[in-house]
């Protein structure tokens, strides 16, 4: 998780859980849909509610990778980056994880396209460049 600044920890509920103890997997989602928000509101002091009010952000592809299955009673943390910042559009990967007593195990990772979008001309808009900015400082000063 070394190229991941970005950590959020994640609270298990038991309605998050199936017949198997296990967390259903639309819930991963869930999980990763939660951290961009706070990836949003700790790199660019906003939450995608706040793009709305001149451009609003459209997810265009989501994927998972499943690895092991999310137990009710684990720790879960969700790592999330910027792996690609376009012109109009970025990608967060992100991984989820169980902590385990000294280490932690990766249960799932996906990434997600988010793009730029006016909703008033209904079409796609460059990413401010204000924001632009402040997510390039925020992944470089990891590295």
């Amino acid at each position: 998780m070394k190229d991941f600044r970005h950590r959020v920890e994640i609270q298990i509920r038991y309605q998050d859980v199936d017949s198997m103890n296990h967390v259903h997997h639309a819930n991963y989602l869930a999980y990763a849909e939660h951290a961009r928000l706070l990836y949003y509101d700790a790199v660019l002091g906003t939450t995608d509610s706040d793009w709305h009010f001149q451009h609003g952000l459209i997810m265009a592809r989501s994927e998972v990778d499943y690895r092991k299955p999310l137990l009710l009673d684990d720790k879960a943390v969700i790592y999330t980056r910027c792996s690609r910042l376009g012109t109009k559009s970025f990608e967060l990967s992100w991984i989820l994880a169980r902590e385990l007593s000294n280490s932690e195990e990766i249960v799932a990772e996906g990434r997600t396209v988010i793009v730029c979008y006016d909703y008033s001309s209904q079409s796609t808009v460059e990413i401010p460049a204000d924001r632009r900015v402040l997510i390039e400082r925020f992944e470089a000063a990891g590295k």
